[in-house]
């Protein structure tokens, strides 16, 4: 009984301390000396802190804050004077050095309803280089080490601390500096039509688990092509001021500016959403802005060059064949293959002798990102058909463009083509004449005894007199009126068949007129390419049919002069130039130039109007 009395009045003695109790607020570091690029905990706890009490951060000069992770724990003290609850608080920051020196980390206070009680203040040593393997500071908190228990057990001062850091990191970012976006350009420097890849990462120290509504830079006056878009996130290790990140590419495109000047590029916009199934939560992130600049092409720019033409190119040309016969084709194939803004560059248009006919090319183009960089291949095929005999050269074609890495402007040129045209077989057969002698009159007539007679029998019967046979009248009838049927279509076949430059003009004012009402339907619907391709045939069948010649192979300036020869309206000379031009190059430069498809039918019509 006398021992029971001892306890409960040590008991209440010790409890009675413990409820009059100062505030204490205790502050540390993990190491003593750092590197300018390492990185540093400070760790402040708050014992006895009455409840609604908080701990609070001074601003570190010399120090830049990484994150922040508070943590708050409750219990409750039996004193003389009732119960009393009691507050212990603790605060974890991650700092990062911003200067070379002795630096010295202010008092945290601890502000409590009645008081403000300061911790210690602390110095370290930053050194310029990676300070690696630094001992804890003097008065660190380390875990216990109990004999029987591994290295890296939990704090058993704390056993759910590293659970705590579990969930805190799954929860969410605990500052600006934990989830944020960065957009990147490999070069700040471009020329016009010159290529920058734009890449847009994600940079987490927290679980991420989803991106959406991704917002990217608006991109006027550039010519765009998708590099690299990833439908997951897949994480790469990366380093920024010395602290670890998990980066993730959202977006990477090539950039091809149209226009010179200075470009901001809007920062990228996104939502993240942090933690795995219902322990995270979704975070709105904004990126940095971009600052490009775009400098003019140099001058000095050849004959002939198009300002799409920026990058490293080579041109070649080749003929599927060397020789053919008369009336037989072959096929011109011109391919341009290189790195630069591959969709917009404009290829050489082949041109032939008057004696090979060249028809309208058919593209092709083949496009990939090899290394972040756009390069491929387009390709046209001409088919050739010449139109005489003899030996015939190709002309050579040139290829003028800017190369940024040389800072000038590059020509490349083919060798010309050289295409012989024979007679063909059916040629030399006529040339030789007769074969044998025989005539071609008779050449597939079978020889005697290749067929066998036939046997015929005889019946001797008294004819009917032909006007009393069933069909007498419907065969006396038919031959003359099927003369004069034959007759009048033989006119007309004649008067539509004839040659004469009145008749040919007149059918291909008509063939062009239609082409033109087919372009008229197409203004309101369809893509441009089907449009200006429809006027071009037109303005080409009407110009043919007033000339009485094709157009094939004739340069602009060849085409000027043979209107001009015919007697064709100055106006009218221009006018049809202009709309071969802006049709050549809406097809084989689509996006380089504003098509007005009302403008340029009116233009169309004005053409072949002016020439009556």
């Amino acid at each position: 009984m006398r021992r029971t009395g001892s306890a409960l009045g040590a008991l209440l003695v010790l409890t009675a301390s413990a409820a009059s109790a100062a505030p204490e607020v205790q502050a540390e570091v993990d190491r003593s000396e750092v590197g300018l690029m390492d990185t540093f905990i400070l760790t402040v706890r708050a014992t006895n802190a009455p409840r609604g009490s908080a701990i609070q951060l001074p601003h570190y000069d010399g120090a830049e804050v990484l994150s922040t992770n508070r943590g708050e724990s409750s219990f409750i003290q039996l004193g003389s004077g009732g119960p009393v609850i009691r507050q212990e608080l603790t605060v974890t920051v991650i700092l990062h050095p911003t200067r070379v020196g002795k630096l010295t980390l202010p008092p945290v206070e601890l502000r409590t309803p009645d008081a403000v009680v300061k911790s210690n203040p602390l110095t370290i040593t930053v050194r310029s280089a990676h300070v690696g393997g630094a001992p804890p500071a003097a008065g660190a908190h380390r875990p216990n080490m109990m004999p029987g228990f591994p290295p890296g057990f939990p704090d058993l001062e704390d056993p759910f601390a590293a659970l705590r850091e579990r969930e805190r990191e799954a929860a969410g970012p605990h500052g600006e500096n934990d989830l944020f976006l960065r957009s990147e350009v490999d070069k700040k420097e471009v020329y016009v039509g010159e290529q920058v890849t734009l890449s847009v990462w994600i940079y987490s120290r927290v679980d991420l688990s989803q991106v959406s509504n991704e917002k990217f830079p608006n991109l006027d006056g550039f010519w765009t092509e998708d590099i690299e878009s990833p439908t997951s996130i897949v994480n790469e290790p990366r380093t920024v001021n010395g602290v670890p990140y998990r980066a993730a590419l959202l977006k990477r495109k090539a950039l091809f500016p149209m226009r010179a000047g200075t470009r901001e590029l809007e920062p990228a916009e996104m939502d993240a959403t942090t933690g795995f199934l219902f322990a995270g939560r979704r975070e709105h992130r904004v990126g940095n802005p971009l600052t490009l600049k775009v400098k003019p092409l140099p001058p000095g720019a050849p004959a002939g060059f198009v300002p799409a033409n920026v990058g490293s190119f080579q041109l070649t040309a080749e003929l599927s064949s060397s020789t053919a016969e008369l009336g037989s084709p072959v096929t011109l194939r011109v391919a341009l293959q290189g790195q630069g803004n591959m969709k917009e560059v404009v290829l050489p248009r082949a041109t032939a002798p008057a004696a090979l006919k060249l028809y309208e090319p058919t593209s092709q183009e083949r496009i990939s990102a090899v290394r972040d960089r756009i390069e491929g291949k387009r390709s046209q095929e001409y088919l050739v058909m010449a139109q005489q005999t003899g030996t015939f050269e190709i002309p050579p074609l040139s290829f003028s463009y800017f190369d940024p890495e040389s800072h000038r402007y590059e020509t490349v040129r083919t060798q010309p083509l050289s295409l012989t045209v024979t007679p063909g077989e059916a040629g030399a057969l006529r040339a030789a004449g007769p074969v044998g002698g025989v005539p071609d009159s008779v050449r597939n007539v079978l020889p005697a005894g290749a067929l066998r007679p036939l046997r015929l029998e005889a019946r001797f019967s008294t004819p009917t007199p032909v006007w009393r046979r069933p069909l007498f009248v419907a065969a006396a009838v038919l031959p003359p009126a099927a003369w004069v049927l034959l007759s009048l279509v033989g006119v007309v076949r004649t008067r539509r068949a004839r040659h004469d430059p009145v008749s040919e003009q007149r059918r291909g004012t008509r063939a062009a007129r239609g082409r033109l009402a087919a372009a008229a339907r197409l203004r309101t619907s369809g893509t441009d390419g089907a449009f200006s391709e429809e006027v071009e045939r037109a303005v080409t069948a009407f110009l043919e049919a007033r000339l009485g010649a094709g157009l094939s192979g004739l340069t602009r300036d060849a085409l000027r002069q043979r209107l001009t020869e015919a007697g064709a309206p100055a106006a009218l000379v221009e006018g049809a130039a202009r709309v071969l031009d802006t049709c050549d190059a809406v097809r084989f430069a689509p996006g380089a130039v504003r098509l007005s498809r009302q403008t340029l039918l009116l233009e169309a019509e004005r053409v072949l109007e002016g020439w009556q």
